[in-house]
């Protein structure tokens, strides 16, 4: 199953969306589960021609990745961004995707962890959900590069973005935490020293990879104490490494973590979540 979550908000720019094709909707949104992937997808047509738009998370996030589909899509650069926008007043944003061919609608463009108001919240503000308040003001998804690119005429994405949290909530649980006390956060469990940690996780990374040149993405989350310790950690998206899935939770475990504070100011058990590229660079 393909897994579309994903990395960095996208920058804001001031260019205006180029005109593209509108896709129509053809269906209501249908919600699924499946693999541990939290989905909403709905079918579109253009022109007599089907396309398909997929939101997913796999963790509870503010964040969603966007897959989009269809023939409008063809011809787009995966060397090249997207200008991404969600409203006619929506000057867009820039955002790299990748691009890949697709057997049943011809090309599809897939985003990593896009926020719908493209403004990262704090530690705790919005923790673990979507903000429908914000996917409310959503009148549609553009993306466009040159003079591709296609219009998905989605309306307010209210109910895709509860479907989702609905769903996330249920990982949450079968994690151990309450979604209700973890919403309500105000810090979020967070490593005591990050650039330590991250620089730990390359070497760790590039040990195992350069015996076999993998190079990839690391999506985890560790879940940890009231004491701030790491007591358990998970791949989300296993790497299809065994080793190196290995070696990325022994160098997360190791870490010390600030503990989370709940309503009242009190340290509570949570988790943290990294999803992050890593490559394997070469000299000389």
């Amino acid at each position: 199953m393909r897994r579309a979550l994903l990395v960095v908000a996208a920058v804001s720019a001031a260019t205006p969306a180029i005109a593209a094709p509108v896709a129509t909707p053809t269906a209501p949104w249908q919600a699924s589960s499946e693999g541990g992937v939290c989905r909403v997808q709905r079918s579109f047509d253009v022109g007599g021609k089907p396309h398909l738009l997929i939101l997913e998370q796999n963790a509870p996030a503010p964040a969603v990745g966007i897959a989009l589909a269809g023939p409008s899509l063809a011809g787009l650069n995966a060397d090249a961004p997207l200008r991404v926008s969600f409203a006619r007043s929506h000057a867009g944003f820039d955002k790299k995707a990748r691009i890949e061919p697709n057997a049943q609608y011809g090309q599809a463009a897939i985003l990593q962890e896009v926020w719908l108001d493209q403004s990262k919240p704090d530690a705790a503000a919005g923790r673990g959900r979507i903000d429908t308040a914000t996917a409310q003001g959503v009148e549609r998804i553009t993306v466009t590069q040159g003079n591709g690119g296609v219009t998905f005429a989605t309306g307010p994405l209210t109910e895709a973005a509860s479907a989702l949290n609905d769903c996330t909530a249920q990982i949450m649980r079968s994690w151990g935490f309450d979604p209700a006390q973890q919403y309500g956060l105000q810090r979020a469990a967070a490593p005591v020293d990050t650039d330590r940690l991250m620089k730990q996780m390359r070497l760790a990374y590039t040990r195992p990879a350069l015996r076999s040149l993998q190079q990839g993405t690391i999506d985890l989350v560790v879940f940890t104490d009231a004491a701030g310790k790491a007591t358990d950690c998970r791949m989300l998206v296993a790497t299809g490494y065994a080793e190196l899935d290995k070696a990325m939770c022994a160098t997360a475990m190791k870490e010390r973590f600030k503990p989370a504070l709940g309503a009242d100011g009190q340290a509570t058990p949570s988790y943290w979540r990294l999803r992050t590229n890593l490559r394997v660079a070469f000299s000389g």
